[in-house]
């Protein structure tokens, strides 16, 4: 696997909790995935390849099914969330989900080898139109295709949501 090794500001290290985006197998994890050192979707591995396109090894765990053998519709659409919304941390950017579109061309199987592909259609300023595809790692069959509108944000994205999620209250049930 090819591996950048892009160093991150201090805010990124906080909320990230590595040094390089290349840690942790080659991959990062995200905040719910740190403590447990390994991803809870799936993902195994994250390679740049040649054209810029991101290429990622997965596995859809069985508790992830939604019918016999086959993942969960939700399980599919956030491993997709996830591939793309690391494309940025390559590019020692950030960027949250503005909005995702999953087209399901066929049912992802559980327990089976996959593989995705994950890259930058365009952007538009602070606006990254990303697409990504999972697929059956062999024989090679496209499985669901996402594209996303992807925002970037500064690191303090998180420290800013905090602030406003304490003026809100405590609401929900009792």
């Amino acid at each position: 696997m090819t591996e950048r090794r892009r160093p991150l500001g201090d805010s990124a290290r906080a909320i990230f909790g590595v040094e390089t985006i290349a840690e942790k197998g080659g991959f990062m994890l995200c905040v719910g995935c740190r403590d447990r050192g390994a991803c809870q979707f799936g993902i195994t591995g994250e390679e740049v390849l040649k054209d810029g396109k991101i290429r990622t090894s997965l596995r859809c765990a069985a508790n992830f099914a939604g019918g016999p053998n086959v993942a969960h519709g939700g399980w599919t659409a956030a491993v997709l969330d996830e591939m793309l919304g690391h494309i940025a941390l390559f590019e020692s950017s950030f960027t949250v989900t503005g909005s995702l579109t999953i087209n399901y061309h066929k049912p992802v199987p559980v327990e089976r080898d996959l593989v995705g592909y994950a890259w930058i259609d365009h952007r538009d300023g602070e606006r990254w139109h990303l697409v990504g595809e999972i697929r059956l790692a062999e024989p090679d069959t496209l499985l669901a295709r996402a594209t996303g509108l992807f925002i970037e944000r500064d690191f303090a994205h998180y420290k800013r949501h905090q602030d406003w999620l304490a003026q809100q209250g405590k609401g929900g049930a009792s």
